[in-house]
């Protein structure tokens, strides 16, 4: 139940900060373009504009700007006095969007993909532990920028701390869940109440002893030194109920040792709970984060990429009114990245007025009313 009503408000406050963000981009006024226009025609122009862009030959140019700006993010590239920035990017958004569509939805991605998927299975335990590595690699590299390479280039807000605090929080807890879980005797024996077909008690001790010697369980039923034949008897009981749907958690190679850490205390910890206090520390941190991205900083995860498909589609000539969007969703872009250029006038201006501005809606006209490109500014994707 907790979990249900969790992830509705999350997405209820995720679907409403989206919607909140993208009137904005139809409501604001950024330069001459357009100005006066109502949101209406701007929304009607914009829709007319991109409908013509994705009929066109330029359907083309959209599909290269999204694979090399957007997936490859190469456009960071261009700011070559920091090449640490795109690395830390490419770190971060491929090792996080994977873990979204090969665990977070694995049963309706992956499964759709795999038709013998199970999260408990290889490659899917190993590519779990490596893309939480990729993430984790990523941090590193973000909180090393903020705290000496590039310290003074980067203006580090609360929000860009709890942002990268949220990431640490669920990436480390999903990697001590799965350690939990590789030696919890009551998660063992709440699978195999569910799926395991298993006789008798006899079984039940074989298969537990089966797992007690390779899966990692830490039971206080089973102990140590295991007869073979137990062990050997586990074996057929295991292969017939569950080889179908787990493998051996050695290639888990994050998760697997901190349960080998955790084993002097697995069963004291799995007695209190351990196991179940991680998993709503995980999920929460997980929705926390959902709930939160269209009001903080990540949201250029979005206005980013929407702002370099806009720009693409709408080289050429255009209307006033797609103009006036174009500005804004540009803007949107650059400016919530906090990393650009140390001469860029909108990053000057922008630090000039920051504290008078709320954190979740800027609305001072700090470019004087004209464009960033007047100003000189290009989108940058951070």
């Amino acid at each position: 139940m907790l979990f249900r009503i969790s992830l509705y408000v999350s997405l209820f406050l995720f679907v409403l900060g989206i919607l909140y963000r993208t009137c904005n981009w139809f409501r604001r006024e950024v330069g001459k373009g357009g100005k006066g226009t109502p949101p209406s025609v701007r929304l009607t122009s914009a829709m007319r504009g991109t409908f013509k862009a994705l009929t066109s030959k330029r359907i083309f140019y959209l599909i290269k700007t999204l694979l090399m700006d957007v997936f490859l993010q190469l456009r960071i590239l261009q700011d070559k006095d920091d090449r640490i920035l795109w690395v830390m990017h490419i770190l971060i958004f491929v090792g996080f969007m994977l873990l979204v569509i090969m665990h977070a939805l694995g049963s309706l991605l992956t499964q759709a993909l795999f038709s013998d998927y199970q999260s408990t299975l290889n490659p899917f335990l190993f590519l779990r532990n490596f893309f939480g590595v990729l993430v984790c690699a990523g941090l590193v590299l973000a909180i090393m920028r903020r705290s000496g390479l590039k310290k003074n280039r980067v203006r580090t807000t609360g929000m860009d701390s709890f942002v990268i605090v949220v990431f640490i929080v669920i990436i480390v807890s999903g990697f001590l869940l799965e350690g939990a879980k590789i030696s919890s005797s009551s998660i063992f024996r709440q699978m195999t109440e569910d799926y395991a077909t298993v006789a008798n008690a006899g079984e039940h001790k074989a298969l537990e002893a089966y797992w007690v010697a390779e899966f990692g369980v830490i039971s206080s039923d089973v102990k140590e030194p295991l007869p073979r034949e137990l062990v050997a008897r586990g074996k057929e009981v295991h292969e017939m109920s569950c080889a179908s749907c787990h493998s051996r958690p050695q290639s888990a190679f994050i998760s697997y040792p901190l349960s080998r850490a955790m084993k002097p205390v697995a069963q004291d910890l799995d007695e209190v709970g351990f196991p179940k206090a991680l998993w709503i520390i995980h999920f929460m941190a997980c929705f926390v984060g959902l709930a939160y991205l269209p009001f903080s900083k990540m949201f250029h995860i979005i206005a980013t990429p929407v702002s370099l498909l806009v720009a693409s589609a709408g080289e050429g000539k255009e209307d006033p009114a797609t103009e006036a969007t174009r500005n804004v969703i540009e803007l949107d872009g650059c400016r919530h990245g906090g990393t650009c250029h140390p001469e860029c006038p909108v990053r000057q201006m922008r630090q000039e007025r920051i504290n008078q501005t709320h954190p979740f809606e800027p609305e001072v006209d700090f470019l004087g009313g004209k464009s960033w490109k007047e100003l000189g500014c290009r989108p940058f994707n951070t």
